[in-house]
């Protein structure tokens, strides 16, 4: 019989994780301060979205931290839901 430590390393080994948490992120994006989120986020809670992440900046503004987090916590088996394909 194996410890919970033996189980553990060998848990590390695998190229899946042994629980996948298979939720829906949803990523919306508007590009002016006059835009609002609102349509998007309503679309992300009507697919069922778990998590959102939302960025309120220019095209021409590379520094998405939104997304940046949003990809930092997409695991495996997890869904990206972005409303508009322009986003």
């Amino acid at each position: 019989m194996s410890t919970p430590l033996e189980d553990a390393r060998f848990e590390l080994l695998v190229a899946e994780p042994t629980v996948r948490t298979e939720i829906r992120v949803g990523y919306a994006r508007v590009s002016t301060g006059g835009q609002k989120l609102d349509r998007q986020l309503d679309a992300l809670n009507a697919v069922g979205c778990r998590r959102f992440f939302a960025d309120k900046k220019s095209r021409s503004d590379d520094a998405r931290l939104e997304l940046t987090a949003c990809h930092a916590f997409l695991a495996a088996g997890d869904t990206l839901v972005v409303p508009a394909l322009d986003r």
